[in-house]
């Protein structure tokens, strides 16, 4: 059985998306006139707006069996053996990971590599990868 937990998303994530919508618009007006800058705008800013919507719309993390599937739109994908978590603590961090808000969990896997991410649930996230695997020590 799949279970799925959206990522959590920060307040100031979609007033980013917002104001970057609203910014790409105003300057499509504003440009309308010269087609060079038009174009830089349309594929630099589209692109950007497209892959932030595509993180919002698209980052969680799938248990899935024994293994967790983690993925954050079409740019991070992972997946992790449950049986390879050996730690797991929360941490609030803005280091880079596949998580929109910065109250994260991080999950100690290997010696020492660590993976951050932020379900909407953390708890019942937590609990449920503990009964997977109850050799992870949570800190």
């Amino acid at each position: 059985m799949n279970k799925v937990y959206k990522s959590k998303v920060a307040k100031w994530y979609l007033w980013f998306c917002i104001a970057m919508t609203i910014a790409f618009i105003g300057s499509i007006y504003l440009c309308y006139k010269s087609t060079w800058v038009l174009l830089i705008d349309i594929v630099l800013i589209g692109i950007a707006l497209i892959m932030m919507y595509d993180m919002l719309l698209h980052t969680d993390y799938t248990i899935d069996g024994a293994t967790l599937h983690i993925r954050c739109g079409i740019l991070y994908r992972m997946d992790l053996p449950i049986s390879q978590i050996s730690e797991i603590t929360h941490k609030s961090t803005i280091l880079s990971s596949p998580a929109l808000s910065a109250k994260r969990i991080g999950l100690k896997y290997g010696k020492k590599n660590w993976v951050y991410v932020s379900p909407k649930n953390q708890e019942e996230f937590i609990a449920a990868l503990s009964t997977l695997n109850p050799a992870i020590i949570i800190s």
